[in-house]
């Protein structure tokens, strides 16, 4: 008998199904090729964080099943969240725009009913990948980070009410962008001098919008106001060194940072996350806290295994396989059944995505 691979979400799997490809895990191949699922194996590939595995499927009943549309169901689902989300924190920037006030209340509901969920979200790396608009990108960014910083914090172990008030925190982390002119926030080319020293009062200007209000905690108030500070004392407002910058600004500006540069842009394109965490790797010994930077990396890089890329020589090709070190560009199969080892071949890079 003829067989198929067929790509399926964690969630449709059942037990005896064969897999057609290996599973990996932190670099190595958790699952090999051939193996028969159990509902004990399932379980753990559920709770290692697993979001899809490729299945062995007779050739007469792989036009039958519609995996793709099921993940396909899962982001629209996530979309359609996300959207509800987007509007209302459009609505929540305006009032602080225009009446100089946060609404408090209305922004820590969203962050524990909305983003909470959304940060815990199966593909939710892969989701942000392919919700990246270049409109509103203010709007935008608040959400990722918060759901980012989320993320990054149940790594780190947080949980509970720490970490409702981590995305909080992540949620808030430019608000004080309200205060800044639009001609400089929307401007579409490089800030001068003078307008980057404007922008850069945003994170005091988030910090004053908050300082008095007594919902708000002071490693809220302290991760809106350092969370572009950093390690080696080269941020702002103050040029605090890394003992001096609180835990929540640490892990907001490794979510701030990561989020910016996967982004549109309205003076650039945004970067594949392969090229992000190559610069984080750089970044994490005098810009980013090292511990936290490290974790980041680790974890988000098993997101990418199963994207669908370009490479500059025109091909599609699957991401199959990280690397052994956090800044090893990966393994890929192209659409012509060429396996290349970007590592090894250097000439050769990804310059998009195509599907997460």
């Amino acid at each position: 008998m003829r067989y198929k691979s067929v790509r399926y979400l964690i969630s449709d799997v059942v037990p005896s199904q064969f897999l057609s490809k290996d599973v990996y895990m932190n670099d190595r191949v958790a699952l090999s090729e051939g193996t028969q699922l159990t509902a004990t194996l399932i379980s753990k590939l559920k709770m290692l964080g697993v979001q899809y595995v490729d299945i062995r499927v007779p050739d007469y009943a792989a036009d039958q099943i519609p995996p793709t549309v099921n993940r396909s169901t899962v982001q629209q689902q996530f979309f359609s969240h996300y959207d509800n989300t987007l509007n209302t924190i459009k609505q929540a920037f305006d009032n602080i725009r225009y009446f100089n006030e946060v609404p408090i209340q209305q922004m820590s509901e969203l962050a524990y009913s909305q983003l909470a969920p959304l940060s815990s979200a199966v593909g939710v790396i892969n989701h942000l990948h392919m919700v990246r608009q270049q409109d509103d990108y203010t709007f935008h960014h608040s959400i990722n980070v918060a759901i980012i910083s989320g993320i990054l914090g149940k790594w780190l172990g947080y949980s509970g009410q720490e970490l409702h008030e981590l995305i909080l925190a992540g949620l808030l982390h430019d608000s004080g962008k309200t205060k800044i002119p639009l001609e400089i926030l929307n401007k579409p080319g490089k800030l001068s001098p003078t307008e980057m020293e404007i922008m850069k009062v945003h994170t005091i200007f988030g910090y004053k919008l908050i300082r008095d209000l007594p919902e708000i905690s002071e490693p809220i108030r302290q991760g809106v106001l350092q969370h572009h500070e950093r390690f080696d004392g080269s941020g702002y407002p103050f040029q605090l060194t890394s003992k001096r910058i609180h835990p929540f600004a640490k892990i907001i500006a490794v979510a701030d940072m990561y989020d910016a540069m996967t982004s549109d842009r309205v003076y650039r394109n945004k970067l594949t996350p392969f090229t992000v965490v190559e610069i984080m790797v750089d970044e994490m010994f005098n810009k980013l806290e090292p511990s936290i930077c490290a974790v980041f990396l680790n974890n988000v890089r098993d997101y990418f295994t199963g994207n669908i890329v370009q490479l500059n020589d025109g091909r599609e090709a699957e991401v199959i396989h990280m690397g052994h070190f956090l800044a090893a560009r990966p393994v890929v199969k192209t659409s012509d059944g060429e396996f290349l080892d970007l590592e090894k071949e250097k000439h050769i890079s990804i310059i998009n995505m195509l599907d997460a």
